[in-house]
Protein backbone atom coordinates (compact mmCIF):
# COMPACT_ATOMS: atom_id res chain seq x y z
CA UNK A 1 0.00 0.00 0.00
CA UNK A 2 2.78 2.44 0.91
CA UNK A 3 4.77 1.42 -2.49
CA UNK A 4 1.69 2.40 -4.63
CA UNK A 5 1.15 5.80 -2.38
CA UNK A 6 5.06 6.29 -3.03
CA UNK A 7 4.16 5.69 -6.88
CA UNK A 8 1.75 7.60 -6.83
CA UNK A 9 3.01 10.39 -5.36
CA UNK A 10 6.43 10.37 -7.57
CA UNK A 11 3.75 10.50 -10.63
CA UNK A 12 1.98 13.46 -9.44
CA UNK A 13 5.44 15.12 -9.23
CA UNK A 14 6.42 14.33 -12.52
CA UNK A 15 3.43 15.69 -14.07
CA UNK A 16 3.31 18.68 -12.52
CA UNK A 17 7.07 19.03 -13.41
CA UNK A 18 6.10 18.06 -17.21
CA UNK A 19 2.97 20.05 -17.65
CA UNK A 20 4.11 23.47 -15.31
CA UNK A 21 6.25 24.70 -18.61
CA UNK A 22 2.81 24.42 -20.38
CA UNK A 23 0.89 25.82 -17.56
CA UNK A 24 3.51 28.80 -17.13
CA UNK A 25 3.38 29.74 -20.87
CA UNK A 26 -0.16 30.01 -20.75
CA UNK A 27 -1.14 31.54 -17.90
CA UNK A 28 2.38 33.62 -16.81
CA UNK A 29 1.61 33.66 -13.74
CA UNK A 30 4.57 33.89 -12.38
CA UNK A 31 6.96 37.14 -13.37
CA UNK A 32 10.30 36.95 -14.54
CA UNK A 33 12.50 39.60 -15.35
CA UNK A 34 13.14 40.26 -19.41
CA UNK A 35 15.89 39.28 -21.10
CA UNK A 36 18.50 41.69 -21.98
CA UNK A 37 19.79 42.55 -25.26
CA UNK A 38 17.91 42.48 -28.74
CA UNK A 39 15.97 39.88 -30.65
CA UNK A 40 14.61 40.19 -34.17
CA UNK A 41 10.98 40.16 -33.83
CA UNK A 42 9.42 37.61 -36.06
CA UNK A 43 7.14 37.70 -38.97
CA UNK A 44 3.75 36.44 -38.22
CA UNK A 45 2.64 33.59 -40.81
CA UNK A 46 -1.04 32.73 -41.29
CA UNK A 47 -1.77 28.99 -41.66
CA UNK A 48 -3.30 28.11 -45.52
CA UNK A 49 -2.47 25.53 -47.37
CA UNK A 50 0.50 27.04 -49.78
CA UNK A 51 2.22 28.17 -45.75
CA UNK A 52 1.54 24.68 -45.01
CA UNK A 53 2.96 22.70 -47.87
CA UNK A 54 5.91 25.24 -48.33
CA UNK A 55 6.64 24.89 -44.57
CA UNK A 56 6.95 28.53 -43.28
CA UNK A 57 3.86 27.81 -41.36
CA UNK A 58 5.55 25.25 -39.42
CA UNK A 59 9.08 26.83 -39.09
CA UNK A 60 7.38 30.10 -37.53
CA UNK A 61 5.42 28.41 -35.02
CA UNK A 62 8.69 26.21 -34.31
CA UNK A 63 10.39 29.61 -33.54
CA UNK A 64 7.33 30.99 -32.23
CA UNK A 65 7.53 28.26 -29.20
CA UNK A 66 11.27 28.26 -28.56
CA UNK A 67 10.76 32.09 -28.34
CA UNK A 68 7.71 31.76 -25.85
CA UNK A 69 7.74 28.61 -23.58
CA UNK A 70 6.90 28.79 -20.32
CA UNK A 71 10.28 29.53 -17.51
CA UNK A 72 12.38 30.09 -20.83
CA UNK A 73 14.03 33.30 -19.23
CA UNK A 74 14.60 31.31 -15.86
CA UNK A 75 16.44 28.60 -17.58
CA UNK A 76 18.36 30.89 -19.78
CA UNK A 77 19.48 32.76 -16.75
CA UNK A 78 20.48 29.47 -14.66
CA UNK A 79 22.24 28.15 -17.87
CA UNK A 80 24.33 31.21 -18.64
CA UNK A 81 25.19 31.93 -14.51
CA UNK A 82 26.18 28.30 -14.61
CA UNK A 83 28.81 29.09 -17.87
CA UNK A 84 30.12 32.48 -16.24
CA UNK A 85 30.66 31.10 -12.39
CA UNK A 86 32.58 27.78 -13.59
CA UNK A 87 33.97 28.52 -16.80
CA UNK A 88 34.34 32.24 -16.92
CA UNK A 89 32.60 32.11 -20.20
CA UNK A 90 29.40 33.84 -21.52
CA UNK A 91 26.71 32.92 -24.12
CA UNK A 92 26.65 36.03 -25.59
CA UNK A 93 28.88 35.90 -28.56
CA UNK A 94 29.08 39.88 -28.90
CA UNK A 95 30.72 40.12 -25.15
CA UNK A 96 34.19 39.60 -24.87
CA UNK A 97 35.28 39.05 -21.18
CA UNK A 98 38.64 40.48 -20.73
CA UNK A 99 40.90 40.44 -17.72
CA UNK A 100 39.59 41.55 -14.29
CA UNK A 101 36.07 40.88 -15.72
CA UNK A 102 36.00 43.93 -17.78
CA UNK A 103 33.94 43.51 -20.27
CA UNK A 104 34.06 44.76 -24.09
CA UNK A 105 31.42 44.40 -26.79
CA UNK A 106 33.21 42.46 -29.99
CA UNK A 107 32.35 45.28 -32.29
CA UNK A 108 34.77 47.19 -30.43
CA UNK A 109 37.53 44.61 -30.00
CA UNK A 110 37.25 43.77 -33.77
CA UNK A 111 38.13 47.31 -35.04
CA UNK A 112 40.99 47.39 -32.07
CA UNK A 113 42.05 44.02 -33.96
CA UNK A 114 42.28 45.10 -37.23
CA UNK A 115 39.05 42.77 -38.29
CA UNK A 116 36.34 45.42 -39.03
CA UNK A 117 39.34 47.10 -41.50
CA UNK A 118 39.95 44.13 -43.27
CA UNK A 119 36.44 42.82 -43.47
CA UNK A 120 35.48 46.62 -45.10
CA UNK A 121 38.37 47.66 -46.73
CA UNK A 122 41.23 44.80 -47.07
CA UNK A 123 44.00 47.34 -46.72
CA UNK A 124 45.14 50.20 -45.56
CA UNK A 125 45.47 52.15 -48.58
CA UNK A 126 42.13 51.13 -49.49
CA UNK A 127 40.50 52.68 -46.34
CA UNK A 128 43.11 55.85 -46.53
CA UNK A 129 40.88 56.63 -49.96
CA UNK A 130 37.79 55.81 -48.88
CA UNK A 131 38.78 57.91 -45.86
CA UNK A 132 40.02 60.92 -48.22
CA UNK A 133 36.56 60.67 -50.20
CA UNK A 134 34.68 61.20 -47.04
CA UNK A 135 36.40 64.19 -45.65
CA UNK A 136 35.89 65.97 -49.22
CA UNK A 137 32.54 65.02 -49.00
CA UNK A 138 31.98 66.41 -45.28
CA UNK A 139 34.15 69.50 -46.15
CA UNK A 140 31.35 70.12 -48.97
CA UNK A 141 27.62 69.36 -47.40
CA UNK A 142 29.77 71.50 -44.24
CA UNK A 143 30.16 74.73 -47.11
CA UNK A 144 26.52 74.20 -48.29
CA UNK A 145 25.14 74.30 -44.77
CA UNK A 146 27.10 77.40 -43.82
CA UNK A 147 25.22 79.40 -46.45
CA UNK A 148 21.94 79.11 -44.15
CA UNK A 149 24.02 80.01 -40.79
CA UNK A 150 24.22 76.29 -39.79
CA UNK A 151 27.78 75.23 -38.86
CA UNK A 152 28.50 71.30 -38.94
CA UNK A 153 31.27 69.92 -35.99
CA UNK A 154 31.88 66.08 -36.07
CA UNK A 155 32.93 64.59 -32.41
CA UNK A 156 35.03 61.51 -32.12
CA UNK A 157 33.71 59.59 -29.44
CA UNK A 158 35.95 57.10 -27.50
CA UNK A 159 35.80 53.24 -26.94
CA UNK A 160 36.46 51.48 -24.60
CA UNK A 161 39.48 49.04 -26.42
CA UNK A 162 41.17 52.32 -27.39
CA UNK A 163 41.63 53.77 -23.75
CA UNK A 164 41.65 50.57 -21.62
CA UNK A 165 43.71 48.18 -24.38
CA UNK A 166 45.32 46.74 -20.78
CA UNK A 167 42.50 44.96 -19.99
CA UNK A 168 41.19 43.11 -23.13
CA UNK A 169 42.46 39.13 -23.21
CA UNK A 170 45.91 38.59 -23.98
CA UNK A 171 45.89 37.60 -27.68
CA UNK A 172 43.92 40.42 -28.30
CA UNK A 173 46.72 42.77 -27.60
CA UNK A 174 49.19 40.75 -29.58
CA UNK A 175 46.71 40.66 -32.41
CA UNK A 176 46.06 44.86 -32.17
CA UNK A 177 46.39 47.01 -35.23
CA UNK A 178 48.26 50.13 -34.82
CA UNK A 179 45.91 51.57 -37.73
CA UNK A 180 43.15 53.83 -36.13
CA UNK A 181 40.09 55.23 -38.00
CA UNK A 182 39.86 58.03 -36.00
CA UNK A 183 43.05 59.18 -35.29
CA UNK A 184 43.37 59.59 -39.41
CA UNK A 185 39.85 60.79 -39.54
CA UNK A 186 41.45 63.56 -36.81
CA UNK A 187 44.68 64.35 -39.40
CA UNK A 188 42.17 64.99 -42.70
CA UNK A 189 39.63 66.90 -40.48
CA UNK A 190 42.57 69.32 -39.09
CA UNK A 191 43.80 69.46 -42.74
CA UNK A 192 40.34 70.05 -44.28
CA UNK A 193 39.41 73.02 -41.81
CA UNK A 194 36.39 71.04 -40.57
CA UNK A 195 35.48 71.72 -36.58
CA UNK A 196 35.81 68.44 -34.88
CA UNK A 197 36.53 67.03 -31.44
CA UNK A 198 38.57 64.07 -30.96
CA UNK A 199 37.68 62.78 -27.38
CA UNK A 200 40.22 59.80 -27.65
CA UNK A 201 43.75 61.94 -26.49
CA UNK A 202 41.84 63.87 -24.06
CA UNK A 203 40.31 60.65 -22.14
CA UNK A 204 43.75 58.79 -22.44
CA UNK A 205 44.82 62.16 -20.38
CA UNK A 206 42.53 61.94 -18.22
CA UNK A 207 42.89 58.43 -17.61
CA UNK A 208 46.34 59.43 -15.94
CA UNK A 209 44.80 61.85 -13.55
CA UNK A 210 41.29 60.18 -12.50
CA UNK A 211 41.27 58.06 -9.62
CA UNK A 212 38.18 56.69 -11.06
CA UNK A 213 37.78 54.60 -14.43
CA UNK A 214 36.31 56.70 -17.78
CA UNK A 215 34.76 52.91 -18.46
CA UNK A 216 32.62 51.29 -16.04
CA UNK A 217 33.74 47.42 -15.86
CA UNK A 218 30.48 46.35 -17.53
CA UNK A 219 29.68 49.09 -19.69
CA UNK A 220 30.70 49.76 -23.06
CA UNK A 221 29.66 54.04 -23.33
CA UNK A 222 31.88 56.32 -21.22
CA UNK A 223 30.99 56.14 -17.61
CA UNK A 224 28.67 59.13 -16.54
CA UNK A 225 30.97 60.19 -14.29
CA UNK A 226 32.74 61.74 -17.68
CA UNK A 227 29.20 63.63 -18.55
CA UNK A 228 30.08 66.54 -17.16
CA UNK A 229 33.12 67.15 -18.75
CA UNK A 230 31.53 65.52 -22.33
CA UNK A 231 29.28 68.09 -21.77
CA UNK A 232 31.34 71.00 -20.91
CA UNK A 233 33.90 70.43 -24.24
CA UNK A 234 31.35 70.72 -26.20
CA UNK A 235 29.40 74.09 -25.47
CA UNK A 236 32.68 75.58 -25.19
CA UNK A 237 33.65 74.04 -28.81
CA UNK A 238 29.93 75.31 -30.08
CA UNK A 239 31.00 78.54 -28.29
CA UNK A 240 34.07 78.85 -30.21
CA UNK A 241 32.89 78.22 -33.63
CA UNK A 242 29.80 80.56 -33.22
CA UNK A 243 31.47 83.29 -31.99
CA UNK A 244 29.32 83.40 -28.56
CA UNK A 245 29.92 82.42 -24.89
CA UNK A 246 28.69 78.85 -23.67
CA UNK A 247 27.70 78.46 -20.24
CA UNK A 248 30.12 75.77 -18.30
CA UNK A 249 28.77 72.95 -16.29
CA UNK A 250 29.13 72.99 -12.51
CA UNK A 251 29.19 69.53 -10.87
CA UNK A 252 26.64 69.92 -7.49
CA UNK A 253 27.68 66.62 -6.03
CA UNK A 254 30.24 63.60 -6.65
CA UNK A 255 28.09 61.22 -5.73
CA UNK A 256 29.78 58.02 -5.19
CA UNK A 257 27.53 54.73 -5.07
CA UNK A 258 27.27 51.49 -5.46
CA UNK A 259 23.99 51.47 -7.19
CA UNK A 260 25.07 52.06 -11.54
CA UNK A 261 22.61 54.18 -14.02
CA UNK A 262 21.85 51.97 -16.78
CA UNK A 263 24.72 52.91 -19.36
CA UNK A 264 26.77 52.08 -16.86
CA UNK A 265 25.81 48.34 -16.42
CA UNK A 266 24.70 47.64 -19.92
CA UNK A 267 26.67 44.95 -20.61
CA UNK A 268 26.49 42.87 -17.44
CA UNK A 269 22.29 42.84 -18.83
CA UNK A 270 23.31 41.37 -21.81
CA UNK A 271 25.25 38.65 -20.13
CA UNK A 272 21.60 37.69 -18.70
CA UNK A 273 23.08 35.84 -15.37
CA UNK A 274 20.85 34.99 -12.33
CA UNK A 275 22.45 36.77 -10.01
CA UNK A 276 23.90 40.50 -10.71
CA UNK A 277 27.82 41.12 -10.56
CA UNK A 278 29.62 43.10 -8.45
CA UNK A 279 29.60 46.71 -8.32
CA UNK A 280 32.46 48.81 -7.42
CA UNK A 281 31.97 52.35 -6.06
CA UNK A 282 31.96 54.84 -8.79
CA UNK A 283 30.72 58.87 -8.94
CA UNK A 284 27.86 59.38 -10.63
CA UNK A 285 27.29 63.08 -10.24
CA UNK A 286 24.78 65.25 -10.46
CA UNK A 287 25.40 68.88 -12.68
CA UNK A 288 23.73 71.59 -14.68
CA UNK A 289 25.10 74.64 -16.37
CA UNK A 290 25.86 77.43 -14.51
CA UNK A 291 23.61 80.57 -15.43
CA UNK A 292 22.31 79.09 -18.46
CA UNK A 293 19.48 81.64 -18.50
CA UNK A 294 21.85 84.37 -19.32
CA UNK A 295 23.40 82.81 -22.27
CA UNK A 296 22.35 82.80 -25.81
CA UNK A 297 20.60 79.15 -26.51
CA UNK A 298 21.39 78.02 -30.08
CA UNK A 299 19.26 75.46 -31.73
CA UNK A 300 20.98 72.15 -32.49
CA UNK A 301 20.73 68.78 -34.06
CA UNK A 302 22.72 65.86 -32.94
CA UNK A 303 23.25 62.92 -35.84
CA UNK A 304 24.80 60.25 -33.75
CA UNK A 305 25.25 56.80 -32.25
CA UNK A 306 24.26 55.83 -28.73
CA UNK A 307 27.10 57.49 -27.11
CA UNK A 308 24.35 60.71 -27.08
CA UNK A 309 21.92 58.95 -25.53
CA UNK A 310 23.46 59.56 -21.80
CA UNK A 311 24.05 63.32 -22.69
CA UNK A 312 20.45 63.58 -23.97
CA UNK A 313 18.41 62.67 -20.24
CA UNK A 314 20.89 65.64 -18.73
CA UNK A 315 20.67 69.37 -18.02
CA UNK A 316 23.10 69.59 -21.01
CA UNK A 317 20.12 70.04 -23.03
CA UNK A 318 19.19 73.49 -21.10
CA UNK A 319 21.97 75.12 -23.03
CA UNK A 320 19.60 74.70 -25.99
CA UNK A 321 16.66 76.56 -27.12
CA UNK A 322 16.38 73.27 -29.08
CA UNK A 323 17.76 70.24 -29.79
CA UNK A 324 17.22 67.01 -31.87
CA UNK A 325 18.60 63.84 -31.71
CA UNK A 326 18.54 62.10 -35.15
CA UNK A 327 19.76 58.35 -33.65
CA UNK A 328 21.86 56.43 -36.67
CA UNK A 329 20.62 58.71 -38.61
CA UNK A 330 17.45 56.44 -38.78
CA UNK A 331 14.86 57.72 -36.16
CA UNK A 332 14.19 60.57 -33.55
CA UNK A 333 14.45 60.06 -29.89
CA UNK A 334 10.42 59.83 -30.20
CA UNK A 335 10.76 56.92 -33.19
CA UNK A 336 9.94 59.23 -35.61
CA UNK A 337 11.71 57.74 -39.24
CA UNK A 338 13.68 60.46 -40.63
CA UNK A 339 12.08 60.90 -44.30
CA UNK A 340 9.03 61.64 -42.68
CA UNK A 341 10.41 64.67 -41.24
CA UNK A 342 10.79 68.25 -42.63
CA UNK A 343 14.44 67.88 -42.58
CA UNK A 344 15.24 70.93 -44.72
CA UNK A 345 13.61 73.08 -42.57
CA UNK A 346 15.35 71.21 -39.65
CA UNK A 347 18.77 71.75 -41.34
CA UNK A 348 18.94 74.68 -42.64
CA UNK A 349 17.16 76.43 -39.67
CA UNK A 350 19.92 74.92 -36.95
CA UNK A 351 22.49 76.48 -35.51
CA UNK A 352 24.48 73.76 -35.19
CA UNK A 353 24.61 69.57 -36.31
CA UNK A 354 26.78 67.35 -34.03
CA UNK A 355 27.67 64.39 -35.71
CA UNK A 356 29.33 61.90 -33.25
CA UNK A 357 30.56 58.73 -33.45
CA UNK A 358 33.21 56.27 -32.46
CA UNK A 359 35.83 54.17 -34.40
CA UNK A 360 32.92 51.14 -34.72
CA UNK A 361 30.44 53.68 -36.98
CA UNK A 362 32.99 55.39 -38.43
CA UNK A 363 33.63 52.54 -40.95
CA UNK A 364 29.67 53.55 -41.81
CA UNK A 365 30.64 57.41 -42.64
CA UNK A 366 28.13 59.50 -40.81
CA UNK A 367 25.35 57.07 -40.99
CA UNK A 368 24.37 58.21 -44.50
CA UNK A 369 23.89 61.75 -43.59
CA UNK A 370 25.73 63.61 -46.33
CA UNK A 371 23.15 61.48 -48.59
CA UNK A 372 20.45 62.75 -46.36
CA UNK A 373 21.81 66.67 -46.17
CA UNK A 374 21.74 66.65 -50.05
CA UNK A 375 18.48 64.54 -50.16
CA UNK A 376 17.12 67.27 -48.04
CA UNK A 377 18.19 70.66 -50.22
CA UNK A 378 17.11 69.07 -53.05
CA UNK A 379 14.07 68.40 -51.97
CA UNK A 380 13.68 72.15 -50.54
CA UNK A 381 11.38 73.94 -48.06
CA UNK A 382 7.91 72.06 -47.75
CA UNK A 383 8.31 68.89 -48.82
CA UNK A 384 5.19 66.70 -47.90
CA UNK A 385 6.05 62.96 -47.71
CA UNK A 386 2.39 61.60 -48.16
CA UNK A 387 2.43 63.53 -51.81
CA UNK A 388 5.79 61.92 -52.56
CA UNK A 389 4.34 58.04 -51.10
CA UNK A 390 1.58 58.79 -53.51
CA UNK A 391 3.73 59.13 -56.58
CA UNK A 392 5.69 56.05 -55.43
CA UNK A 393 2.44 54.08 -55.69
CA UNK A 394 1.83 55.89 -59.05
CA UNK A 395 5.26 54.66 -60.25
CA UNK A 396 4.45 51.22 -59.46
CA UNK A 397 1.14 50.84 -61.10
CA UNK A 398 2.71 52.05 -64.22
CA UNK A 399 5.61 49.63 -64.06
CA UNK A 400 3.84 45.60 -64.83
CA UNK A 401 6.23 43.74 -63.51
CA UNK A 402 6.50 45.81 -59.88
CA UNK A 403 2.83 45.98 -59.85
CA UNK A 404 2.03 41.75 -60.08
CA UNK A 405 4.54 41.41 -57.25
CA UNK A 406 3.04 43.79 -55.52
CA UNK A 407 -0.24 42.10 -56.13
CA UNK A 408 1.49 38.52 -55.54
CA UNK A 409 2.81 39.56 -51.91
CA UNK A 410 -0.34 40.97 -51.27
CA UNK A 411 -2.34 37.45 -52.19
CA UNK A 412 0.73 35.68 -50.04
CA UNK A 413 0.59 37.83 -46.60
CA UNK A 414 -3.07 38.12 -46.73
CA UNK A 415 -3.71 41.74 -46.88
CA UNK A 416 -5.27 43.88 -49.34
CA UNK A 417 -3.82 45.00 -52.57
CA UNK A 418 -4.02 48.73 -51.33
CA UNK A 419 -2.42 47.83 -48.18
CA UNK A 420 0.05 46.23 -50.11
CA UNK A 421 1.09 48.87 -52.42
CA UNK A 422 1.31 51.33 -49.52
CA UNK A 423 3.69 49.49 -48.15
CA UNK A 424 5.89 48.85 -51.04
CA UNK A 425 5.43 52.72 -52.01
CA UNK A 426 6.82 53.81 -48.34
CA UNK A 427 9.78 51.36 -48.30
CA UNK A 428 10.65 52.89 -51.37
CA UNK A 429 10.24 56.21 -50.34
CA UNK A 430 12.02 55.56 -47.33
CA UNK A 431 14.93 53.75 -49.31
CA UNK A 432 15.26 56.72 -51.17
CA UNK A 433 14.91 59.95 -48.67
CA UNK A 434 17.39 57.91 -46.30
Amino acid sequence: MKKNLYHTVLFAIFMVVLCLPVFQQVSHVFKFKELGGFTAPLEPVKLSWKTFRDQSWQNYEQKFLQRNFGFRNLYIRSYNQFVYSLFHQTTNHNIVIGKHDELFLRQYTDVFTGKTLHDRYGTVDSARADMQRNVMETRRIADSLKKYGTDLIVVLAPSKPLIYPEYLPDDMQQEHNPFSIQEEYAELYAQAGIEHINFVPLFRQMKKKEPYPLYTKYGTHWAYSTMPFVADTILQKIASVKGYAMPHTVCLDSNISVRYRSGDKELEKQLNLLFPLRHARIPTPKFTLQDESKYHKPKILVVGDSYFSQLNNTDFTKAFHSLGYWKYNETTSDGVKIPYLKRYEILTESDVILVIFTDMHAYDYFFGFIKTVDRALDDGPDFDAENAIETYVKRIKSSTNWYNNVKKQAQERGMSLEESLRENARWAFEKDHK
